[in-house]
């Protein structure tokens, strides 16, 4: 899929300059580690991120907002990648959209907002836990986001969801994907220390490649690297149906659900400790009419 355009360079600036200030405004804790991190490590390549997914996500966005969703919440964000995916099915909406990115970090919704200043895009930042998130029911028309399933263990994946579906108008749709880990049996996923280094490796490798033009050094690779695997941690999915309880016991249809088909334009790149097995499943979940 081509006409997502995003601003790495830009992105990465920012963060080096403000993440150490903005991070500390996060009521769950330090994230520094990770905000000002992982704009280096995607803008290199070292994780392709959403890219490996564009294939379900803007089909499934185009066809929302081609059908009529005008309120949507982007639900969580690492940067301004969902919100450039949105830009760019915006032609689909010639009475404009009215987008609101929510995070409990400071962090990226600057990311969010220097996005949307470049690519003409008006938005509305908020920064809350969207655990408790007051807009008021039956709020919005779509809410997307992206691997944030994991951020939460079992018992929050269940209040988060069944607060995605108050937020949903009737009709309205949740777009996500969400990676699960099969065999694996420690609740918390963390990077063993052999594949920090070789994350470290690897962003070392790509910086030299083209690590110039978007203002990193092997230095600021290798750290950037170091400083996700070493502080990385989430919450384990182990298999299909824990990933899709909280939706069945919120009161979703699920629309689609589905890992990526095996010949999918981009291979994934899992931003988490590798295994063989782990796939990200897409889903299109729709609260009832």
């Amino acid at each position: 899929m081509s006409g997502v355009v995003e601003y790495p360079r830009e992105a990465i600036a920012l963060v080096l300059a403000e993440a150490p200030t903005l991070c500390a405004g996060n009521p769950f804790g330090d994230c520094r580690w990770y905000h000002a991190s992982w704009p280096v490590l995607k803008g290199l390549g070292v994780f392709i991120s959403l890219k490996s997914d564009d294939d379900f996500l803007l089909p499934q966005l185009r066809a929302a907002i081609s059908g009529g969703a005008r309120r949507i919440l982007v639900s969580g964000t690492a940067d301004a990648g969902m919100l450039a995916r949105i830009a760019a099915c915006r032609d689909a909406a010639p009475d404009g959209l009215d987008i609101t990115v929510l995070d409990c970090c400071p962090t990226p919704l600057a990311l969010c907002r220097q996005y949307a200043e470049r690519a003409g895009l008006p938005i509305r930042t908020v920064q809350a836990d969207i655990l408790n998130y007051r807009e008021g029911a039956e709020a919005y028309d779509l809410i997307c986001t992206h691997s944030f399933l994991t951020f939460f263990d079992a018992a929050q994946r269940l209040q988060l969801v069944r607060q995605w579906h108050a937020l949903l108008k009737p009709g309205g749709a949740l777009i996500t994907a969400q990676r699960v880990r099969p065999d694996e049996t420690a609740l918390i996923t963390r990077y063993p220390a052999d594949e920090v280094e070789a994350l470290q490796d690897k962003a070392e490798r790509l910086a030299a490649l083209h690590g110039a033009a978007l203002g990193v050094d092997a230095g600021l690779a290798r750290h950037s690297a170091w400083l996700y695997g070493a502080h990385h941690q989430t919450h384990l999915i182990a298999d299909a149906d824990q990933l899709r309880a909280p939706f069945d016991a919120a009161g979703f249809v699920l629309r689609h659900f589905s890992p990526p088909p095996a010949d999918a334009p981009v291979a994934d790149v899992p931003g988490a400790p590798g295994n063989a097995q782990a796939v990200r499943w897409r889903i299109l979940a729709q609260k009832s009419a």
